[in-house]
């Protein structure tokens, strides 16, 4: 039963950033209103990274610079916002094995809201990945996160860094905003 509500808890994570109305696969690029920034180093610092083919990319990042970082994705699934005016957009890069959701600010620029490893190919930058166990990750994280029914979570710089933990295995791993 705890690993259905953990299911459903990582399901819920996941698509509640897309939820709010109609949607449509696309393989555009988002219109972007602002020039691409040609180095990433303003984000350093940026609380938890994730290297994404050799690549750091942080929470908080335009949509814009990721796309200049990592390239243009054929995966590319968009929503009316939620969060903000405008419309989210999710990448999926990696093969898959990582999923990256912009949501609109107060200007209308897309920021990385969410970062989701989907599975065990990618692992982040500290060498933990899907299936690994809880003493794993405190070993490359420390003692210092806190609890949310089976999430353990790290945070850093207004984001979070979340480990799904069922069973004392890695089902999960999300970059989000702090809330």
């Amino acid at each position: 039963m705890k690993k259905i509500i953990a299911l459903a808890i990582a399901f819920c994570l996941s698509f509640s950033l897309m939820a709010c109305g109609g949607s449509e696969d696309t393989t555009k690029a988002p219109e972007e209103t602002k020039a691409p920034v040609a180095s990433t180093n303003k984000y350093e610092g940026f609380g938890y990274g994730l290297t994404v083919d050799g690549k750091n990319v942080q929470i908080g990042m335009t949509g814009e610079d990721l796309v200049a970082l990592l390239g243009v994705t054929s995966n590319i699934f968009e929503a009316p916002s939620c969060a903000g005016q405008g419309i989210d957009y999710t990448y999926t890069y990696a093969g898959g094995s990582v999923e990256i959701t912009t949501v609109p600010n107060a200007q209308g620029v897309n920021l990385i809201d969410a970062m989701i490893i989907k599975d065990d190919l990618l692992s982040t930058p500290e060498g933990v990945s899907l299936t690994m166990k809880l003493a794993d990750v405190t070993a490359a994280y420390g003692e210092s996160y806190t609890t949310m029914g089976n999430a353990y979570v790290y945070e850093k710089d207004g984001m979070q860094l979340q480990f799904i933990i069922e069973n004392d295995e890695v089902t999960s791993i999300q970059y989000v905003v702090a809330e």
